[in-house]
């Protein structure tokens, strides 16, 4: 099935690893222009390499085009120099993945102010400065792909995620409300919503069970996969399949929505 994605430009947020850097893998292989930042410089040209082989399934033996730069996305100046840079090379950014790494697990009375305050800053604000710098361009163009990376806790709150349950919401409040400004220019806005995955955000919760009960890890991972009706964790890779379809010329239709991606652990009926 053709994307459509084929010589457009992307940004991806924190794709040194886990799910940005599974949607940069396959927005190479679709033909599209990959560029990345993540904090970690060793792990973030380790994810380029791959991204360009990556784009060698497209190019057939031409290594795909990637732009790299180790950043951190609550830094406004460095945001800003990136996407002018991405925007010089290649012209406009077509799709945008909204994302970064979750915000520490804890309860209120182990939680801080200085922690919420940074909770808000890494997971709301540079969502919110992410799509200040790129939308604009994308409704002037008149077409362009939001997606932004939230979690159940959007849906359903999540035991000792509590930051994750307060700030996740407000980011698909964020895209409700882009997706009706960004409608009428051509620009689709949509939230996923991950459940438990392979991902090393998930084995920071594991550790910090297996220290706070004395279980082990296949105790913690015996224990999540029982109250996944699929009956395990999901890959970084199913995930990023749903973001690509919502990045693809077909969801031209699908604006302001929150797509799960949880093996079916969230229990509402909506």
């Amino acid at each position: 099935m053709d994307l459509g994605l084929k010589g457009k430009t992307a940004l991806v947020t924190a794709a040194s690893r886990g799910f940005g850097k599974a949607v940069a893998l396959q927005l190479a292989a679709e033909g599209a222009r990959v560029a990345i930042c993540a904090r970690g410089e060793n792990d973030l040209e380790e994810a380029a390499e791959d991204i360009r082989v990556s784009g060698k399934k497209f190019y057939g033996g031409a290594a795909g085009e990637v732009l790299a730069r180790a950043l951190d996305v609550t830094d406004d100046a460095a945001m800003a120099g990136f996407v002018a840079d991405i925007e010089g090379r290649w012209g406009g950014i077509d799709l945008l993945l909204v994302n970064a790494g979750g915000p520490p697990a804890g309860t209120f009375s182990e939680l801080d102010l200085n922690q919420w305050e940074a909770a808000y800053r890494l997971t709301l604000e540079s969502a919110v400065r992410m799509c200040r710098l790129v939308m604009p361009g994308m409704m002037t163009r008149g077409w362009g792909r939001i997606v932004q990376i939230t979690s159940v806790s959007v849906l359903q709150p999540v035991e000792n995620l509590l930051l994750s349950s307060v700030m996740r919401p407000a980011v698909h409040a964020l895209t409700r409300n882009l997706a009706l400004e960004g409608g009428p220019h051509g620009v689709t806005v949509n939230s996923v919503a991950p459940g438990y995955h392979t991902t090393s955000a998930v084995e920071r919760l594991i550790a910090k069970k297996v220290e706070q009960t004395g279980c082990t890890r296949d105790d913690v991972l015996a224990e999540w996969s029982a109250e996944i009706p699929l009956g395990r964790l999901g890959k970084p890779e199913e995930l990023a399949a749903l973001v690509l379809f919502l990045m693809s010329a077909g969801s031209g239709y699908i604006t302001g929505q929150c797509i799960v991606s949880d093996g079916g652990w969230v229990k509402g009926t909506f």
